[in-house]
């Protein structure tokens, strides 16, 4: 059902979450090397995403971040960033933390006649600088389909995540040499994680439908995790319940592949761009569909089989060639 609502067949997103399984050691260098710069032979599990750099960061004002956003998706593309200067200019932007205001981030459609609301708390630090590429991406997601009913508007989960997480790779690329470590981390978590959220659910229901205890369920979990990180991580016992919080595992089942699908279908399209700068167009044809068409067959018409393996594998080699930089 989940798939049904995403408007993608089973087998494509079977062809996900074994493409990424399969590419699970691309990230063990990575392990290695952050163990390595936090003085151990092996890292923990609890220490998976530790700083690795102590020094104090250098805050940037928000006037200083935005310049920078705009900057970085006017070189992509004029009408990309006009499009965030849009958002910034009709003050839909809501930046500064205040008591009781919401944690975290986000976009809000309206309609197709109303451009959408960013909300954010920013403070300055690079990952915030980040967050707004990536919410902007969303507003500018938007704002490429307004010419659409409101009701098809908005793209669906696979495609939801082509604006905002292209945007958030055109700013790393200016902060890269501050951000890299940050930016493996985030990969890790969006790609690997998630895929393997999702492998848990699909052994874990059918499990359930036959019977099963919570420790034996909590087992599964254990074996779902020293799959995904061989002998590279100390995973201490008590991760086996780690599934027992995962909120999406059990309010929107099967939700998480959107995360990784997202992801990796962003990264093959940056990566495309990188090698030929024309391919933003393919790019902007993409965003201006909004949800108004089945989204493989909105990809094929403009050239991208999103069925066939290699396409995935395209994302694996661009993330394979951001660990090698930290060596």
């Amino acid at each position: 059902m989940r798939n049904f609502d995403n408007e993608i067949d089973d087998d494509l997103v079977d062809l996900v979450l074994t493409v990424t399984q399969k590419n699970k050691k691309i990230f063990y260098p990575y392990f290695m090397a952050k163990a390595k710069k936090l003085g151990s032979a092996k890292l923990n599990r609890f220490d998976l995403y530790a700083p690795i750099d102590n020094n104090p960061e250098i805050k940037t004002d928000l006037p200083q971040a935005i310049k920078l956003v705009l900057n970085a998706f006017n070189e992509f593309s004029p009408r990309f960033a006009a499009a965030a200067s849009r958002i910034i200019s009709q003050n839909h932007l809501d930046s500064s933390p205040a008591p009781g205001k919401k944690s975290g981030a986000f976009c809000a459609p309206i309609n197709n006649e109303i451009d959408p609301y960013v909300m954010l708390n920013y403070t300055g630090r690079l990952r915030d600088i980040t967050t707004l590429a990536h919410e902007l991406g969303h507003s500018i997601h938007q704002i490429y389909a307004a010419h659409h009913y409101s009701a098809v508007q908005s793209a669906g989960l696979p495609l939801a995540e082509t604006a905002s997480t292209f945007g958030e790779m055109l700013v790393f690329e200016k902060l890269k040499k501050e951000m890299l470590w940050k930016k493996i981390d985030d990969l890790y978590a969006t790609v690997l994680r998630q895929n393997y959220f999702v492998l848990f659910e699909k052994e874990a229901y059918q499990a359930i439908n036959q019977g099963i205890t919570e420790k034996e369920l909590s087992t599964m979990y254990l074996n779902n995790l020293k799959d995904q990180f061989g002998d590279n991580l100390v995973i201490p016992d008590n991760f086996r319940y780690e599934w027992s919080y995962v909120t999406h595992l059990f309010e929107t089942p099967f939700y998480c592949y959107a995360y990784n699908f997202g992801q990796l279908l962003s990264l093959s399209l940056y990566s495309e761009y990188k090698k030929d700068k024309n391919y933003a167009k393919v790019i902007e044809a993409i965003l201006a569909a909004g949800g108004s068409q089945d989204p493989v067959k909105l990809l094929l018409d403009l050239g991208i089989n999103i069925k066939q393996e290699n396409f995935w594998q395209n994302s694996f080699d661009f993330i394979k060639s951001l660990i090698r930089e930290i060596n």
